[in-house]
């Protein structure tokens, strides 16, 4: 497994990707830095052995709120019951009939929550608005339909973006973001502007307790093998962004490693409580495919989630480009990220959109702009490379969407080529790793 690592280090120096020849800077794991990383100080001890991970061959598929959106509602409420039941039944007949084993169901997307929940208000994905309730738990549903059908299902957060303000306003103060939001001094610090929407600081104990308090809950009160945590790390290089938290809890670091520490300790947290809510339980998170933005930008720290033990069981990229995109290729993005994964129980999990199918275009491509609409199975290839990276365990999909329509059941005719191509290898690879 080394000498396949070094020969793929290698094939990555001599790529020429983007993403691999700007100055990433990959942080030096000293004794020293991977102590305090493993060991921070507002979470509780995590395990010294962690759990050995042992999930097969993951074939996953995003089914996020865009997916469920309409089937959620009927005329601005929530769709009564029986019809919302029918409604999901079908899509994950779909998705087993398609050859997909597990789903990552998105129950988080704005500070919010689209089950019944102490810690988050009623998302309006399946209210409608903002300050509506429940009338039913749609999670309950989509779990038990999962289990009757053999589909693993793993909970999907976004943990740091929250609601536009007028949204935020219309929920009770029974919600810790609520109270935040009206509390001069958590307003700008726990609770921060980032244009449209607010977004939780993760540099505050507190605010960590509440994405922890809301995993916990969640993991407790349904049957989910896992969380999984999405793309929306800090929003903004700005330095106003966090300016009070910096410069109280600082401590002579640089904001970039003040940040990416602040991640660490709430990457940490979250794993910590998945392994404690169950034997087998996975944390894996999906960063977006240019690990350069991924760590200078949104200060990410995939290369200690990657290489330290204690931080997730897999890292799933979106690797969301063609064969041909001139600077960020697929197979070089693969490779990239199948080199930082140095830790034997951190598995690789490529994730692949069917968007780009969809529209045929790729207007950042560069000389690659017109690979999709020349080609009508780079999804198929791409999806026979996975199997060639050595810590590679599988690959997700986004987004259901893109197969079938979620209300009518029609198939969606813009990516039947390439899905034509791509489910039957899905039925029959299996992965390194």
């Amino acid at each position: 497994m080394k000498l396949l690592a070094l020969f793929l280090i290698l094939a990555i120096l001599l790529s020429g990707c983007t993403i691999v020849s700007e100055p990433v800077t990959q942080p030096s794991v000293s004794t020293e830095s991977t102590t305090a990383a493993t060991q921070p100080a507002s979470v509780e001890t995590m395990p010294t052995e962690p759990a050995v991970v042992n999930y097969g061959d993951m074939k996953a598929i995003w089914l996020s709120q865009y997916d469920l959106w309409d089937v959620y509602l009927w005329e601005g409420s929530q769709r009564d019951r029986e019809d919302f039941t029918a409604l999901t039944a079908r899509i994950l007949d779909n998705i087993k009939a398609l050859g997909f084993n597990t789903v990552f169901l998105q129950v988080r997307p704005n500070g919010d929550s689209v089950y019944p929940s102490d810690v988050y208000p009623a998302s309006k994905y399946v209210t409608g608005t903002y300050g509506g309730e429940l009338l039913y738990d749609p999670v309950e549903i989509l779990v038990t339909q999962a289990r009757e059908r053999e589909l693993s299902i793993h909970a999907w957060i976004n943990p740091m973006r929250c609601m536009k303000t007028e949204e935020l306003e219309q929920i009770s103060d029974a919600y810790r973001i609520r109270r935040w939001y009206d509390d001069p001094e958590r307003n700008g610090t726990y609770l921060v502007q980032h244009g449209s929407y607010w977004y939780l600081n993760p540099a505050y104990e507190a605010v960590r307790q509440l994405i922890l308090d809301g995993a916990a809950e969640l993991l407790a009160a349904y049957d989910f093998d896992g969380l999984h945590m999405d793309d929306y790390f800090y929003p903004t290089t700005d330095a106003a962004f966090d300016q009070a938290a910096y410069e109280t809890l600082g401590s002579g670091r640089t904001l970039e490693e003040f940040r990416r520490e602040n991640l660490n300790i709430l990457v940490s947290g979250l794993y910590t409580r998945t392994k404690a809510s169950g034997t087998g339980k996975l944390f894996g998170i999906s960063p977006a495919g240019n690990i350069h933005t991924v760590y200078n930008s949104q200060y990410a720290d995939v290369y200690t989630w990657c290489s330290v033990p204690g931080y997730i069981d897999y890292i799933c990229p979106q690797v969301y480009f063609g064969l041909e995109h001139q600077t960020c290729d697929f197979v070089s993005v693969c490779n990239t990220w199948q080199s930082i994964v140095t830790e034997d129980e951190v598995g690789l999990i490529i994730g692949m959109t069917f968007e780009k199918a969809l529209s045929q275009e790729d207007k950042y491509a560069g000389t690659g702009k017109n690979e999709w609409k020349e080609h009508q199975d780079v999804l198929k290839r791409c999806l026979e490379y996975t199997a060639q990276l050595p810590q590679c365990r599988g690959i997700s999909v986004f987004s259901y969407q893109h197969f079938f329509s979620p209300v009518t059941g029609e198939p969606v005719a813009g990516t039947a080529p390439e899905r034509e191509r791509f489910v039957p290898v899905l039925g029959e690879i299996t992965w390194l790793g």
